[in-house]
């Protein structure tokens, strides 16, 4: 007998599960996604796929029934968009070395950070505690406590090559994976308290190994990772399910390119941005056939 996770039974159930696959397509170079009401925000890195160019060719598309509705929701010069999350009615998008925040309604910046240091390449957020955003960054390492509404920066951690970050409030635990020194796909899933300042991070136990970008939390025992396998011409890319109690792992083949995953909670979908293809896949969950088990 097949038993489902608390999750899935969830979407089985909901009357507004997402019951097909979707393709979005007309994107360019979609990095990440988040839900909001009945449609998505997605960052594009622009048309010219450098995530490390000063190029001004980025933006923040709007997506709604299955279509771009607006290519550039926010009328501002974005270089390459990347993280994306939403606290209120702010979403906050990471570009290179800037965090900016914006209201969805006015469509106005209302928030622009450069915390400090050289080399900055912020990446991706995860919110805590509904006020304070975790954010990565991928060429430094370091793992940033950022409070929006008085502009201080705490270190919390570095890892090398971060990538994506997600908090488990009810664990007080913030997880991280990475994509390996030089994005060589030795790269691991990470952990330890926010609100514990002794705490430091160390390596889930059996974690699995990938070049990691994007992660979500399913429920309260699984973590979802996203895997490129390889930067160089990769062919296909691989979803990996964590399980925090068994502390074993399980993957499945997708598309090559995976990126910055999102959950859509309100229709149960995952998002799975495709950078390479300019497209952006989203799944009813229950397509994550392997999360059951006997």
């Amino acid at each position: 007998m097949k038993i489902m996770t608390p999750l899935l039974l969830a979407g089985m159930l909901a009357s507004t599960t997402i019951h097909a696959q979707q393709t979005i397509t007309g994107l360019a170079t979609p990095e990440s996604a988040v839900a909001w009401k009945d449609g998505y925000f997605v960052s594009q890195i622009g048309p010219r796929p450098d995530a490390f160019v000063k190029d001004g060719d980025g933006s923040i598309a709007w997506v709604k029934a299955g279509k771009v509705q607006s290519a550039r929701y926010f009328n501002d010069t974005l270089n390459a968009p990347k993280g994306l999350e939403i606290m209120g009615h702010t979403l906050y998008v990471t570009d290179m070395d800037h965090l900016k925040g914006y209201d969805i309604d006015s469509r106005k910046k209302v928030f622009d950070l450069i915390p400090e240091g050289k080399n900055r390449q912020l990446n991706d957020l995860t919110v805590v505690h509904d006020s304070l955003l975790v954010v990565s960054d991928c060429v430094t390492g370091d793992i940033l406590l950022v409070n929006p509404r008085t502009a201080d920066v705490k270190l919390l951690g570095n890892i090398v090559v971060a990538n994506g970050v997600t908090y488990d409030e009810a664990a007080d635990q913030l997880y991280v994976c990475s994509m390996g020194p030089e994005m060589n796909g030795t790269g691991q899933l990470f952990h330890r308290s926010v609100d514990r300042a002794d705490d430091v991070f160390q390596p889930v136990k059996n974690s699995p190994v990938g070049l990691f970008d994007g992660i979500v939390q399913l429920d309260a025992t699984h973590l979802l990772l996203s895997d490129w396998i390889t930067v160089k011409g990769p062919k296909e890319g691989l979803l990996h399910v964590y399980d925090l109690k068994a502390g074993t792992s399980k993957s499945m083949k997708v598309i090559h390119s995976p990126a910055d995953i999102a959950l859509d909670k309100r229709h149960q979908a995952l998002l799975i941005p495709v950078m390479l293809d300019g497209e952006m896949e989203v799944w009813p969950l229950k397509k994550l056939s392997f999360l059951s088990h006997q």
